[in-house]
């Protein structure tokens, strides 16, 4: 009788502990259910900065240029404030449902393809295991591979260094066009010049751009996702060729915060801060930052 009385005890007591775990698994389920509804109502931020050379000679640097050593403290700076960069592949996966984001996710994209970036930047990515974004174009990594003279203060990356990188998985490769990287004969990048008829304009840009799209394929086994548009020139109608592309995010060259929802629409149009060198990093994250 008192051993039976026991044994009644004992499992009601059990039966109590597991209830109250359940209650506890059943809380934290609520809770990560809507700590993610939360998100997805507010978005995630995400700063995009936009680089091009690092050289170390004072005399080079400017508005373009910094120095490898202002690259390597925004790297510090930003690990040590726990910011986890990201690449477009990320964020593609994200606003599809795929995939996750870091809490404090940050966009490091390079444009133009400088042989420097290879010299300085991708060491930096190693030491520091963080990821980068270089938008190279093509016309000049064609003839940086036949010229086959690399230099920090002049060349541009070449196809052996691009597939190198991005073998690393620390760098990403998009689109910055084939050779419509100027301001001549009245088009200042992809704009649309005075005259050109629609048709005549939506041919050049999947001729050049989608010339790009096949050879960094052919380099790299996978085509590009995002375009990087030059000079931050876009014209009416632009995007919606883009879109008819293939691309699905586009960097331009306003300075803002991006919302990042899961929504794929929200990847078109990012925009980036430049880094110029007249700021130390705290001082440069913070301002933008709202810190």
């Amino acid at each position: 009788m008192y051993i039976t009385f026991k044994l009644k005890r004992a499992l009601a007591v059990l039966l109590i502990v597991c209830l109250a775990a359940g209650t506890v698994i059943i809380g934290a389920k609520f809770e990560e259910s809507l700590s993610a509804e939360a998100e997805m109502e507010a978005g995630i931020e995400l700063p995009v900065i936009m680089y091009h050379g690092l050289l170390k000679d004072p005399a080079m640097q400017g508005k373009y240029v910094i120095s490898p050593d202002l690259f390597e403290q925004d790297l510090q700076y930003l690990q040590s404030n726990g910011f986890e960069t990201v690449c477009i592949k990320e964020l593609v996966n994200y606003v599809n449902g795929k995939g996750t984001l870091p809490e404090k996710p940050i966009l490091l994209t390079f444009d133009d393809g400088f042989y420097n970036n290879y010299y300085y930047a991708y060491p930096l990515a190693k030491k520091y295991t963080m990821k980068i974004v270089i938008a190279p174009v093509g016309a000049y990594t064609d003839k940086a591979t036949a010229e086959n003279d690399p230099h920090a203060t002049y060349s541009y990356l070449s196809w052996k260094d691009i597939k190198e990188m991005a073998d690393s998985g620390l760098v990403e490769f998009q689109n910055h066009t084939y050779d419509l990287h100027s301001n001549k004969a009245g088009r200042a990048g992809t704009k649309r010049v005075a005259g050109e008829s629609e048709e005549e304009y939506k041919n050049l840009l999947m001729k050049d751009l989608g010339s790009m799209q096949k050879k960094l394929q052919e380099c790299l086994g996978e085509t590009p996702q995002c375009f990087v548009y030059p000079f931050g020139a876009i014209s009416e109608g632009e995007p919606d060729i883009i879109k008819e592309m293939g691309f699905r995010c586009t960097l331009t060259c306003e300075s803002r915060i991006n919302t990042i929802e899961k929504n794929p629409e929200c990847l078109y149009g990012l925009g980036r801060y430049l880094r110029d060198p007249d700021l130390s990093s705290k001082d440069f994250f913070e301002k933008i930052l709202g810190n």
